[in-house]
């Protein structure tokens, strides 16, 4: 057929069908304000299109009439609808194809057959799916490397619905409960492999309520009996459109026994450092007993203060330890300078200021875990620079030492001595409370305030 004549078809072909659509006024409404695009071809030429169809390309609709479909398919596309232009073949396709300003696009279409005048039209409807294709595609990027991540990672991963069920695991979390295969573990319910079933349940709660991480250990039954320590931690997710929980978890039964054992030996290390500290303070008792119920009662008030300060833990047995050992320099004063009852000499004050010295000295080749030695060499001294042995001032004196000052004073002036009658605690604080800031660290005197303020009293020492 000659183009001339072919050209003559396609031109009186779409003029019918705008006729036809004009007079029929309830099908050419509906086409003009459809949603979707429709388009008439013959032969892969456009004889008829809405607006929607055109607008989707980027074009008006006259400028796609008499245009060829293939004008507006990808390059890559280009021979697989070539064919199925031309053996007439209908249904539903997807394809990219390119907009009038070269940006591409992905169609959903569904392409109809029907005859006219013994000439087969192509109806075809089409929907912009770009945004849907695209989204699509990187879920499954995203699908293939959270794959590739879940199967080379050396913990265990599972997703677990609020009632237990396992939607997805990988290989390591499958074997880890003692299956072979992921598909074995898919279904099974991850309380029945748990010792702590409720511990479990308060956890998971915790977890849907505020979406947060947690990591805890729980005890593990797997398929064959085998008894082990997990150590699990899990965050509130959505997955395959439910929420659920995802639990990242590994084997740490070798990581608890090493840790159990090692906190036997330094339970045991402990006892025997305590035992040793309490022999160490008990040495003054016959000499002065005095000195001794004074390191007991200091050493409580101390350990307060410290934790008003925020000590936790070790720091806190640090705190006990050289406050029980704070004056074991004493047992170098002679006995009768210690309980002597009338008011001391020049010269018997200077043995008495030798104490911090002398104690420093006794537990130096200990080997504590804090430096007990310069706490108890530094405990007279005073912020401004007035207190013994060496006049240290401020930050030059350690946080431990302006504790231990504190608390000596206090329980000092509220004890009994041969040499005077007892301050109240009230006076002694107030005493305390005066030189803020000058012999005695502000900080430190605050919590010691704090401590008295919430009924802290000598009691059981």
């Amino acid at each position: 057929m000659k183009t001339k004549d072919r050209f003559s078809i396609l031109s009186n072909l779409s003029k019918e069908i705008s006729k036809i659509f004009s007079k029929q006024k309830i099908l050419n409404s509906f086409f003009s304000v459809a949603t979707d695009g429709f388009c008439i071809n013959y032969k892969g030429k456009i004889v008829y299109c809405n607006e929607k169809y055109a607008e989707i390309f980027g074009y008006k609709p006259e400028e796609i009439i008499g245009k060829e479909i293939l004008n507006f398919v990808s390059q890559e596309e280009k021979d697989l609808w070539r064919k199925i232009i031309k053996s007439q073949k209908e249904g539903d396709f997807e394809v990219k194809c390119i907009k009038k300003d070269g940006s591409e696009i992905y169609l959903k279409i569904i392409v109809k057959n029907i005859k006219y005048k013994n000439k087969i039209l192509r109806i075809s409807a089409i929907r912009n799916i770009t945004e849907e294709k695209i989204n699509l595609l990187k879920i499954k990027e995203s699908e293939e490397k959270y794959k590739i991540l879940t199967e080379t990672l050396l913990d265990g991963i599972v997703v677990i619905n609020f009632n237990g069920d396992i939607l997805f695991s990988n290989i390591i979390g499958a074997n880890l409960f003692g299956f072979e295969k992921v598909e074995d573990f898919l279904g099974k319910n991850i309380y029945d492999f748990i010792s702590e079933k409720l511990k479990f349940e308060d956890n998971l709660a915790l977890i849907y309520k505020n979406k947060g991480g947690y990591s805890i250990e729980y005890e593990i039954i797997d398929k064959k009996g085998v008894r082990f320590f997990i150590e699990i931690i899990g965050r509130k997710i959505v997955f395959m459109g439910q929420e659920s929980i995802l639990l990242c978890f590994r084997d740490v039964t070798e990581r608890k026994i090493m840790i159990e054992n090692l906190k036997e030996a330094i339970g045991k290390t402990r006892k025997m450092l305590n035992q040793s500290v309490m022999a160490l303070s008990e040495t003054l008792t016959h000499r002065d007993p005095y000195t001794s119920i004074h390191q007991k009662r200091v050493s409580k008030i101390a350990v307060e203060i410290a934790k008003e300060l925020g000590f936790t833990g070790n720091l806190i047995e640090g705190i006990k330890i050289a406050s029980l050992l704070h004056d074991i320099g004493k047992i170098y004063i002679p006995s009768d300078i210690l309980s002597k009852p009338g008011e001391l000499t020049q010269i018997e004050w200077e043995f008495i200021r030798m104490h911090p010295e002398y104690g420093a000295n006794i537990v130096k080749n200990i080997e504590f875990p804090w430096d007990i030695p310069k706490i108890i060499y530094q405990h007279h001294e005073r912020i401004n620079g007035s207190g013994y042995p060496q006049k240290l001032k401020g930050e030059d004196i350690i946080l431990e030492a302006k504790i231990l000052s504190v608390a000596d004073v206090i329980e000092a002036m509220s004890s009994h001595r041969p040499y005077r009658a007892k301050y109240t605690i009230n006076e002694a604080i107030q005493e305390i409370e005066k030189n803020s800031g000058s012999l005695y660290d502000k900080d430190v005197v605050k919590a010691v305030l704090k401590s008295f303020e919430k009924g802290f009293d000598f009691a059981d020492c």
